[in-house]
């Protein structure tokens, strides 16, 4: 009868270490490949790429950057550009993209868009040009998969971005 008790307990701690041992594992966050970022002057800045590891809970991705700079230029109608003025936004922090988690794993593409344009109206000659964004650069960016909202499981420094 002691050998049927005894047996009966190692039998269910050797399934709680299986347990344990599974759940540990299940939850050990990894990029697949290596995240790649592309810029646009029309949509700004996208990161992309997979994560594997993840339990199946809420999940957020997004990007911060210490800086973005918008290089913008005036235009008129018959195609004259006159320089303008770099826009500098500090502590940038796009918008999150909330993930769903298949299998614990997620395909991820969060951006930061451009800074707003400047006035045409207080930044160039007269009021009949408009603002052309020319160029961006972002730095210090970094890709952050947070699981729960608001714990990083996973970061990626990209570093800067320039044109």
């Amino acid at each position: 009868m002691h050998r049927f008790k005894y047996g009966i307990a190692l039998l269910f701690a050797l399934c709680l270490l299986v347990a344990f041992s599974l759940a540990a594992f299940a939850q050990s966050p990894h990029f697949i490949g290596t995240p790649t970022c592309t810029k646009s002057v029309s949509t700004g800045l996208t990161c992309s790429g997979k994560a594997a590891g993840l339990g199946n809970g809420p999940t957020e991705a997004f990007l911060t950057a210490s800086s973005a700079t918008a290089n913008y230029e005036c235009v008129n109608k018959g195609g004259n550009v006159a320089p303008g003025q770099p826009v500098v936004t500090q502590n940038v922090t796009g918008p999150s993209q909330t993930i769903t988690p298949h299998n614990g794993q997620i395909t991820f593409s969060p951006t930061i868009p451009p800074p707003p344009p400047p006035s045409a109206a207080t930044e160039c000659p007269n009021g009949n040009w408009t603002v052309r964004l020319t160029s961006l650069t972002y730095n210090d960016v970094v890709l952050h998969i947070q699981q729960p909202p608001g714990t990083d499981v996973l970061t990626f420094d990209f570093g800067t971005i320039d044109p």
